[in-house]
């Protein structure tokens, strides 16, 4: 549940003349809220947040040059507009995540995990993804020049216009399912 979504119910079970409030549950909830908001203030005050579980943050247009997010867990995650450039996301969990126009030049995104993840228009050039996951990624628009793809998996992955000249092709699983070894 997303920190809104979590919010609303605890306020509208506070609310309520009808329910009963369960003390405990609320006090879960607002300390998973603000173990949330530590972990987040930790990732942007330090840019770093190793094997971190960021499970639906939202980080919109978040600024992590160069961030340390290695074995992270960012599922369905808002990461739209995020520059990580330079970034170390190696073993990271990006599944279901929004990196819609997201800026990931020259990340290293080896082994990670970014199936059914929205990488429409976003920048990989360079970026390693060396036996990262990318089953039915929608990676429409996206730019890939460069990127090291060898070992990756791209099956049933939407590359409609995305550019992807001088990408290494070694052991790549393509769209279609074939494998790739032009580059090997």
């Amino acid at each position: 549940m997303n920190d809104g979504r979590l919010i609303t119910t605890i306020f509208l079970m506070l609310l309520s003349p009808v329910a009963t409030v369960n003390v405990n549950a609320v006090a879960t909830a607002a300390t998973h809220l603000q173990k949330d908001a530590d972990t987040v203030r930790q990732l942007l005050e330090t840019n770093s947040c190793m094997g971190c579980d960021l499970r639906e943050v939202n980080l919109e247009d978040a600024k992590l040059k160069g961030a340390n997010l290695r074995g992270a867990n960012l599922r369905l995650a808002q990461l739209s507009g995020i520059e990580l450039s330079r970034a170390d996301l190696v073993n990271a969990i990006l599944r279901n995540a929004d990196l819609i126009n997201a800026s990931l030049v020259d990340t290293n995104l080896s082994n990670a995990d970014l199936r059914d993840t929205n990488l429409i228009a976003s920048f990989l050039t360079r970026a390693n993804l060396s036996s990262a996951r990318l089953e039915n990624a929608n990676l429409t628009n996206a730019y890939l020049k460069g990127a090291n793809l060898q070992g990756a998996n791209l099956q049933g992955a939407n590359l409609e216009g995305a550019d992807w000249r001088d990408a290494i092709l070694c052991q790549t699983t393509l769209a279609d399912g074939t494998i790739s070894n032009r580059d090997c």
